[in-house]
């Protein structure tokens, strides 16, 4: 099986004459390797000592790529499972201890696609709420549900983190090429049975066609949990974010989770510029004007390029000035 790392112990190993990364939980020594990467050896240098996997995956490597990092395998990252969201222990108590083997584990897998089957989809106008409460939305947005293998089964997603979509699609020279994304789901663990994203569905984005072609009943492509960021309870302060769009979903998962662990002692304060061109563009906008009204450490901060006549919030690009404010 090789060696073990700790993430920390791999960050050690980030210079051109000794440079390690971190691909889907394996540790790869590229020092041999860097001076004839076809991207440059910058491009490698530049993510030394991290956990590179989303990156690896997003840049579309060849089959010879894929060929070679068995020869620069050295061992595997140890790392911990996450926790049980504290808000399930309820439903532990009541459906007994094979529901708890199902919550405290998770289905992701960090190096394996699963297929998980779609059970809702719908499209949303600027002017209809859907009714389990995401809020008022562009007609581009659109939410898909999908089933997870029971009901009581959770992703096992970590605060922070995200999940990879992969699909085959075809390319305009006509040839087949697997195509990844990241996204990140706007349920969390404390829903079980299922996962929900929210997606804006663009003319030129291939991955979004691909979703907005799914039918009831087909199927998706996901592996994770991906990145290096877990929030855990007050670990810093005050969280200042600036998102756009559906950037708002990493977001709003760590808002949400701060919010529910307000219970359980969190203190931490958000503060959160949103930025959109045109107000029936803004997500979710009930949802964080819920929040925003009954927790007084989460602020919401609208920004619109295009703001209509009576808008009272903050107007054009996003600046230092708005930054500090904040």
């Amino acid at each position: 099986m090789g060696k073990q790392f700790t993430l920390a112990e791999v960050a050690e190993h980030n210079t051109k004459g000794d440079l390690y990364i971190v691909l889907r939980g394996k540790v790869y020594d590229l020092t041999p390797f860097v001076d004839d990467h076809p991207g440059s050896a910058e491009i490698l240098i530049d993510a030394a000592g991290q956990d590179c996997t989303e990156a690896y995956d997003d840049a579309g490597h060849s089959d010879e790529a894929n060929e070679i990092l068995p020869e620069l395998e050295i061992g595997t990252v140890s790392v911990m499972n996450p926790l049980v969201d504290a808000s399930l222990v309820p439903q532990v108590i009541t459906n007994g201890v094979e529901q708890v083997k199902e919550i405290t584990s998770g289905v992701l897998k960090p190096d394996v696609f699963q297929e998980f089957e779609l059970h809702q989809k719908t499209e949303i106008s600027h002017n209809v709420a859907i009714t389990w409460r995401i809020g008022l939305m562009n007609s581009s947005a659109v939410s898909y549900r999908f089933k997870l293998p029971t009901e009581g089964s959770i992703l096992g997603l970590p605060i922070g983190q995200h999940i990879s979509i992969g699909a085959m699609l075809t390319q305009p020279d006509g040839t087949e090429k697997e195509v990844i994304r990241s996204y990140t789901p706007i349920s969390g663990d404390h829903q079980p049975g299922y996962f929900d994203l929210l997606i804006k569905v663009y003319p030129q984005g291939n991955i979004t066609q691909h979703l907005a072609g799914l039918k009831l009943g087909n199927s998706i492509r996901v592996r994770g949990p991906k990145g290096a960021f877990t929030y855990t309870k007050n670990m810093v302060r005050h969280f200042g974010m600036i998102a756009g769009g559906t950037g708002l979903t990493p977001m709003l998962q760590i808002i949400r989770a701060i919010v529910r662990g307000r219970a359980e002692g969190d203190e931490t304060e958000v503060d959160l510029i949103f930025a959109n061109v045109n107000e029936h563009d803004i997500l979710l906008r009930e949802d964080l004007e819920h929040i925003a009204k009954t927790d007084d450490g989460i602020r919401i901060h609208h920004v619109l390029n295009n703001p209509p006549g009576n808008w009272s919030g903050g107007v054009g690009f996003v600046n230092s000035d708005m930054i500090s404010v904040s």
